[in-house]
């Protein structure tokens, strides 16, 4: 049985016992704190879950979790490295065809240009009505967006949310009718 196969048996299970976790990982800053959260929980689940499958699937997840905070630990490492270089040193390049080697393809985030309210709202909608699958929305946001050229933290986007759900946004009856019309194309 594939990871996959393990994930969807155990999805319930993996996503309660993610989701604290999760909380204190979004809430934690320092990206090093985050990885060590995890790696922490990858121990207290393997003396805590009894059945092996459950257990073998929920450290898979948390294997996961790892490689995407890992190579986002790593992404900031290579920008702050690649910040203090000079432009003029000459490439990495594999001899056998004396081309540039990309060591890492960055992750270019997508610069939102309208109000970070606007973003949530609309993400919020796509995932209503089932046009985006994310069962970790806020985490995609701050990952992928930047609004206005700054980055987002996850913590305030449900605020946002929170402020569309009480009328403060006029934002919501455009987003739906745009969303009611992509619905249309579809069909």
């Amino acid at each position: 049985m594939d990871f996959q196969e393990r994930y969807r048996k155990h999805k319930t299970f993996i996503e309660n016992r993610w989701q604290p976790i999760d909380v204190k990982v979004l809430l934690e800053e320092d990206p090093e704190k985050k990885i060590s959260i995890i790696r922490e929980e990858k121990k207290r689940a393997a003396n805590e879950i009894q059945d092996q499958d459950e257990l073998h699937a929920f450290l898979e997840y948390l294997d996961g979790e790892l490689k995407w905070h890992e190579a986002g630990l790593n992404q900031n490492d290579l920008r702050s490295a690649s910040q203090t270089a000079q432009n003029n040193e000459p490439p990495n390049t594999d001899e056998s065809t004396q081309e540039p080697q990309n060591t890492w393809s960055r992750m270019e985030k997508i610069n939102w240009r309208g109000t970070e309210t606007q973003l949530v709202c609309l993400m919020d909608l796509l995932t209503q009505e089932a046009l985006l699958k994310s069962d970790r929305k806020w985490k995609t946001i701050e990952e992928h967006f930047l609004v206005q050229g700054k980055p987002t933290k996850s913590k305030n986007l449900s605020q946002s949310l929170e402020n569309t759900l009480a009328g403060k946004t006029k934002d919501l009856k455009t987003l739906k009718e745009i969303i009611s019309k992509v619905k249309k194309l579809e069909d």
